[in-house]
């Protein structure tokens, strides 16, 4: 029997224990508000407001004029891998860098710390292929951070999980150090430059080298509240435009302007001339075509992280310089028709677009007939029209149309911004479709897919019925077989049509709402995919399909009589192919 205890024990051993506990709940509260801290929700806000980034493509590839990374076959290994031993960019300046993203009107700054060829602009522990090792011997990442942060502009990096120079990347036997190494990587960017807000993932055209939640979790615990791209899980271009996917926050479109998507976040990347990293003499897009990339962004709810390529001395092309401040200038008269809205409520066209705030609507009008713009009719009332500056703009609103006519002397020489204010909340509007270039009568009409490969945006079933062929739906992909493949098995699926990833026929299913009598159909596929080896076009009666046309080929177009017409409401597209299969356009006459 254990020996009684006495009073002062007693009071010592409750005293203890209450001691114990209490430093075991301190430690819960702590640990809780840990795992809370680095499971924070994306931080969206800064992001959404800026609407406009600069991306920077840049390293010792500049030597050369080509691309970064891609030309290292081309250029020759070995000798693009020593191209660093000469790179001295001695005109780099990082205060003019940033300054030049200002007056561009740029709200945020991605720089490529790591690309694919594995070269590293900071002053890394984890390799010697790095910028301290060339004969500038500076860390680039350091420099801009803190003329970044200077400046008051968020500081983001792009880096790549793939490396095509590091041996144990995608080796079988020794991934598992290569996915340390890059963690150790990401470990040292996300700690030593402050904050990071924005993480921009790249797909490197394999299956990723690591295990996305890995990545994923640990860039999260690192900078609570980053924002990641949508790129580590991707095994398909398509994939990295339009799936968000569990482990990234955001699309991300590239060299093309993303379609209009409300539902889910996304950033267009585009380089303002033809090349991401620097090229003597390319071609640089004009003014009209910079604003109207941004204008037609914004419109549709997106971002534009608009890419610079610098030189091998370290300074920004001249000409793009200028060319991003005449942006800034547009910018300086028109940005609050930009920066805090929301896209809408018209879907971008090549004439006009829209973005909004509560009580306001900004229509941007990229193409005047005649000084007039018409657009489909606004489901509010007009209140007012008017010029940034206040000058009124003579306004017709009717039940079928909704009319603008700007003085000449009035007319930005690029774009015109006409401000609305209107009765009700256009935030609350739906969004507005142009008008039919077509007259399909299955022109945006509802429609379901049996599966697809980004089904929140860019390949859904709509795009297949928008009267644009650079849009498309591509049935979905074997998940089960994905998750073997994302950093455990190293295949290339990328551009291999009939791998068995992908799915190899499926259906597309339109509701006209109401029902109509059509006679013939025409099927558009997309070029790069497998070729369709059989097809069907069925309408549904009496609770079930009927077959209206069948055939095997479709082409790049075809138009598709039928024996006799047909009233129904719902028509569904089969498919079928050797490989995966991908369709532009479904249209119904």
């Amino acid at each position: 029997m254990a020996k009684p205890l006495e009073p002062h024990d007693t009071i010592m051993k409750w005293t203890s224990l209450i001691t114990s506990a209490f430093a075991v709940l301190i430690f819960l509260q702590s640990a809780t508000a840990t795992a809370a801290s680095d499971a924070l929700p994306p931080d969206f806000q800064w992001w959404r407001d800026g609407r406009f980034g600069m991306f920077i493509h840049w390293g010792p590839s500049s030597l050369t004029g080509k691309e970064i990374s891609w030309s290292r076959k081309g250029t020759g290994i070995e000798k693009y891998d020593s191209l660093y031993k000469d790179f001295n960019p001695v005109k780099f300046n990082a205060d003019e860098w940033v300054a030049t993203a200002k007056a561009a009107g740029m709200k945020y700054i991605v720089l490529t710390a790591k690309h694919h060829d594995g070269f590293m602009l900071w002053d890394t522990k984890t390799g010697d292929y790095n910028i301290m090792n060339s004969p500038f011997g500076r860390d680039v990442v350091a420099e801009l951070a803190a003329a970044s942060k200077k400046a008051g502009i968020p500081f983001c990096v792009y880096f790549s999980p793939g490396d095509w120079k590091d041996p144990d990347c995608r080796n079988p036997q020794t991934n598992a150090k290569f996915v340390e190494r890059m963690h150790a990587q990401i470990t040292e960017l996300l700690t030593q430059y402050g904050r990071i807000p924005l993480v921009w993932i790249d797909f490197d055209g394999f299956p990723n080298p690591s295990i996305p939640q890995e990545t994923a979790t640990l860039m999260r615990k690192l900078q609570p509240g980053v924002i990641i791209t949508n790129r580590l899980e991707a095994l398909h271009p398509d994939e990295s435009h339009g799936r968000v996917g569990k482990w990234g926050d955001y699309a991300t479109p590239e060299q093309r302007v993303g379609s209009y998507c409300d539902s889910v976040p996304w950033e267009t990347c585009m380089t303002i001339a033809r090349q991401w990293s620097w090229k003597p003499d390319d071609q640089m897009k004009s003014l009209q075509q910079c604003l109207t990339t941004l204008v037609c962004t914004v419109g549709g709810d997106g971002n534009l992280l608009f890419n610079v390529g610098p030189k091998p001395d370290g300074e920004i092309e001249p000409a793009q310089v200028q060319r991003l401040k005449e942006m800034g200038g547009w910018l300086a008269k028109h940005g609050e028709a930009i920066y805090g809205t929301s896209g809408g409520p018209y879907y971008p066209t090549k004439t006009y677009a829209a973005t909004r705030k509560a009580k306001t609507i900004y229509i941007h009008a990229i193409e005047l007939k005649d000084g007039s713009l018409t657009l489909p009719p606004l489901p509010a009332k007009v209140k007012s029209a008017t010029l940034l500056d206040g000058t009124p703009v003579t306004f017709e609103q009717t039940e079928g149309s909704l009319k603008f006519t700007i003085p000449s002397e009035k007319r930005d020489p690029n774009i015109t911004v006409v401000k609305l204010t209107v009765d009700g909340d256009p935030l609350k509007l739906a969004p507005i479709v142009p008008d039919s270039t077509s007259k399909s009568l299955a022109y945006r009409k509802p429609a379901t897919v049996s599966s697809s490969i980004a089904p929140q945006f860019m390949h859904t079933a709509q795009a297949a019925l928008d009267d644009d062929d650079s849009s498309y739906w591509t049935p979905g992909r074997d998940e089960a077989m994905a998750g073997e493949i994302m950093g455990k098995k190293f295949e290339q699926v990328r551009m291999i049509p009939n791998h068995p990833l992908w799915k190899r026929d499926g259906w597309l299913e339109v509701d006209l709402e109401k029902p109509a009598v059509v006679s013939r159909a025409q099927i558009r596929e997309r070029s790069g995919y497998s070729p369709v080896s059989s097809w069907k076009i069925e309408y549904e009666k009496a609770g079930g399909w009927q077959t209206a046309a069948e055939g095997t080929t479709v082409g790049k177009s075809l138009d598709v009589p039928f024996d006799s017409p047909v009233s129904a409401r719902r028509f569904r597209l089969s498919i079928q192919a050797p490989g995966r299969p991908a369709i532009s356009e479904f249209r119904l006459f």
